[in-house]
């Protein structure tokens, strides 16, 4: 989710229509309406449609969901501390690598012939205990985060 859908999240504390969203935001309708669009496809804003019965045009409400946010939010963090774990686990039980955009572990390293697919260049082999130590604290700190959603 960009910058952009949080901004937008936030201006909708309470229902709003896409053209006042733009212009609170001082930016083009449809690409309010395309970000709405977004955060609909995650069930996170919902709308209420009601017609003009004189020009048979639409008018959609928006607003937010206060319980698919947390629970998304809660899948994020979980999401981020299941990678934290498993980039913990090799970095204790393997061979890590690493590129400028990267790291890997052997056996992705392997099946791409030690380069990146990404950025093309070779992996290095890398390893510290310092980045076990931040990966560690970073683990605590988003549990403790998720506890709070």
């Amino acid at each position: 989710m960009s910058q952009d859908h949080i901004t937008l999240i936030k201006k909708l504390s309470e229902p709003k229509r896409d053209e006042e969203l733009a212009s609170e935001l001082n930016v083009k309708e449809t690409v309010v309406r395309t970000l709405l669009n977004d955060l609909h496809m995650k069930s996170l804003v919902e709308y209420e449609r009601t017609k003009n019965k004189k020009t048979g045009w639409y008018t959609y409400t928006w607003k937010k969901r206060d319980d698919k946010i947390t629970e998304y939010i809660q899948m994020f963090i979980q999401t981020k501390i299941d990678d934290l774990y498993k980039d913990l686990d090799a970095e204790k039980n393997g061979s890590l690598f690493k590129c400028s955009c990267s790291q890997v572990n052997l056996e992705s390293a392997m099946e791409s012939n030690f380069v990146c697919p990404q950025c093309d260049e070779p992996y290095k082999e890398y390893s510290t205990h310092k980045d076990t130590d931040e990966v560690e604290a970073e683990i605590a700190r988003l549990n403790k985060l998720l506890k709070v959603f």
